[in-house]
């Protein structure tokens, strides 16, 4: 099995907060939370298959996040994870701790979905990957970045994600994004055992606060909080209160 990239920082360990990015971007996306938590954490930031630096090797389906995650994990030498993950990441982070609950010790989820409506997922699908495959990952990027960003002048990390999507191959992207949309992971819920925090950015155009509750109903125990001024990519709008917000859950569970 080909080990994901990965980097991994902070105090040496067994246990890690594990950051899983979004759809297009990579590991670079979670600088300002790795900075902040690699001083008494030690931090793992995996790039998804076909992101950042892990090669492709096909179209993903759940199962394969879920071994290509495992992988890192075993190569990092991480016994017991706090799972970060969103939007995509959440997906991943969902279907992790349902499949493996005595690795995590707790998961947080942010601006992400356990099922979409069909008709949705097809839409935003095919939109995504339609124009990946036309236009090219760079024509991409712009819009993408055009789309999800609610704030203006834009944040540092708008240029990470522009870079990211941009340097994707085009059939890597697009197959991915069928994957993420398509993913249905909501009768995984309930088997989640981890204390949870449930994340939602009060701008977030892309993931309606609704899916949010959706993720928070299905797991018991789980809080939800909202990201205020941030839209989808929460972590990158308002990094500042993000930041606090996984560091108070993080802190005595890692």
């Amino acid at each position: 099995m080909t080990v994901l990239n990965h980097v991994s920082a902070g105090p040496d360990g067994d246990t890690a907060v594990v950051f899983l990015h979004s759809l297009g971007t990579d590991h670079r996306m979670w600088r300002d939370q790795a900075e902040a938590l690699g001083t008494r954490h030690r931090v793992v930031l995996p790039d998804s298959r076909g992101h950042g630096g892990s090669a492709w090797t096909g179209p993903p389906a759940v199962g394969d996040w879920v071994a290509d995650l495992d992988g890192v994990l075993d190569a990092a030498g991480v016994r017991r994870a706090v799972l970060v993950g969103l939007s995509l990441g959440g997906i991943q982070a969902i279907a992790y701790a349902a499949a493996h609950p005595g690795r995590v010790s707790a998961l947080v989820v942010a601006d992400s979905f356990a099922a979409l409506d069909p008709e949705v997922a097809t839409a935003k699908a095919e939109g995504l990957a339609g124009q990946a495959l036309s236009e090219g990952t760079a024509a991409l990027a712009d819009t993408y970045v055009a789309d999800t960003f609610t704030v203006s002048p834009l944040p540092p990390g708008a240029e990470v994600v522009r870079s990211a999507i941009a340097g994707m191959d085009a059939e890597a992207y697009a197959a991915t994004a069928r994957a993420c949309f398509g993913a249905r992971v909501e009768d995984r819920l309930g088997a989640v055992r981890a204390p949870t925090l449930v994340l939602w950015g009060d701008r977030d155009r892309k993931t309606p606060r609704a899916l949010s509750e959706r993720i928070a109903a299905g797991i018991e125990g789980a809080e939800l909080a909202e990201v205020p001024g941030a839209g989808h990519l929460s972590n990158l709008e308002n990094p500042a209160e993000f930041t606090r917000l996984v560091a108070c859950f993080a802190d005595g569970r890692s």
